[in-house]
């Protein structure tokens, strides 16, 4: 009877030990972000760090950054944002904030690295979030997005989206592992040029990964082009890719113009995936082409080869069908405005009172863009 009792007693605190087990980083990411939330950061940046970021905007400087009552010291910052979202520090910058740049091992919910985007070109502050999920849904890679009304040295600099950062957990989830080499396409730079390497430990040096998808797509003979491209490149994903960025109009994306992505290459498969990013002017033409003049080395030639193309209006019938849900969408845009404009209306009355507005218009476009594709699809299989 006591060594009953004692395995039992084991068992239990064996089992109780385990219930009160700490949340994963991948888990205490998703709780952040599946919370559907406006968090307040206010990040302090010091009179010589502030002056670094004036005259060197893309440079780390240290910052002290506290979200309700959790204080993160030694956060690295730097300003970000391309052409037409960039602001200078003293304006309402883009921000990214590496957590563990200088102080090892810190994380926020369990990120490395989070970026606050101004949002300069969506008055919306729910395109990325929306598109992400779509992609997401259909098994390409995107970040996850939240929400923050963010102040810096005392100022309140408006309502920003919190975008989950590709770091080292999100390759992990996405690919199993991070040590590939990860490129950051830049602005407006095609792959046969030298994009940034931001990680990759032990792969193949001197992008000699992104050359080999440079000759391939370059391959003179159609049909040997897409086997070659199938070897090196996640192929179906890709077109799946282009699907997508075609139907929510990124025209400011890899596959329409080299612009706003990112690139893995997974050293368990040997095969390249293209992660899109900056999704802030999504649904531009809602009248436009499904089968676009796409302009992104890759999409091009895929396009170019009958057999590419013809994959390619099928991928497109087939997210129409099974991850293009308009319904969904604007169920979740009206979720997201209810969140957001009480927030948004404290920091800027008039944003506040136009949100409303700007919503319905991303709303419009989601549902009217399913119609166009339906229709041009339907004469594109006469």
């Amino acid at each position: 009877m006591t060594q009953r009792f004692s395995l039992t007693f084991a068992g239990s605190f064996v089992a109780s030990i385990l219930l009160a087990a700490p949340p994963t980083s991948q888990e205490q990411r998703d709780a952040f972000f599946n919370k559907p939330q406006v968090v307040k950061i206010a990040i302090e940046v010091g009179k010589a760090e502030s002056e670094s970021l004036r005259k060197e905007p893309r440079k780390y400087v240290k910052a002290t950054v506290k979200v309700g009552d959790q204080t993160y010291k030694d956060v690295g910052v730097h300003l970000r944002g391309a052409a037409g979202s960039f602001r200078g520090f003293d304006d309402k910058p883009g921000l990214t904030l590496n957590m563990d740049k200088f102080a090892n091992g810190q994380r926020f919910h369990g990120m490395e690295k989070i970026h606050l985007a101004n949002s300069a070109q969506d008055g919306s502050y729910l395109s990325e979030l929306i598109c992400g999920e779509i992609f997401r849904k259909a098994d390409v890679p995107a970040a996850q997005i939240g929400h923050a009304v963010v102040t810096i040295n005392g100022r309140v600099r408006g309502m920003y989206y919190l975008k989950e950062g590709y770091d080292s957990l999100f390759l992990q989830r996405h690919f199993g592992n991070s040590h590939g080499n990860f490129y950051d396409g830049g602005f407006l730079r095609e792959i046969d040029q030298p994009l940034e390497l931001i990680s990759g430990k032990g792969d193949v040096a001197g992008h000699a990964d992104l050359k080999a998808l440079v000759a391939a797509a370059n391959e003179p003979d159609p049909a040997k082009r897409l086997a070659r491209l199938d070897k090196l490149l996640e192929l179906d994903r890709f077109i799946t890719y282009m699907a997508l960025e075609a139907v929510l109009w990124d025209w400011d994306s890899y596959p329409f113009k080299a612009n706003n992505y990112r690139v893995y290459h997974n050293p368990a498969t040997g095969k390249i995936t293209f992660i899109p990013s900056g999704m802030d002017q999504m649904f531009g033409e809602v009248n436009g082409p499904a089968v676009p003049d796409f302009g992104g080395l890759v999409a091009r030639q895929i396009m170019q080869a009958p057999a590419g193309k013809k994959r390619y209006v099928a991928k497109l019938a087939e997210v129409m069908k099974t991850t293009y849900q308009p319904e969904v969408f604007v169920k979740r845009l009206t979720e997201m405005e209810k969140v957001i404009q009480p927030e948004l209306a404290k920091v800027d009355e008039g944003a506040g009172r136009n949100y409303k507005n700007e919503v319905n218009r991303l709303r419009a476009a989601i549902v009217q863009r399913e119609k166009t594709v339906k229709a041009q699809l339907k004469e594109l299989r006469k």
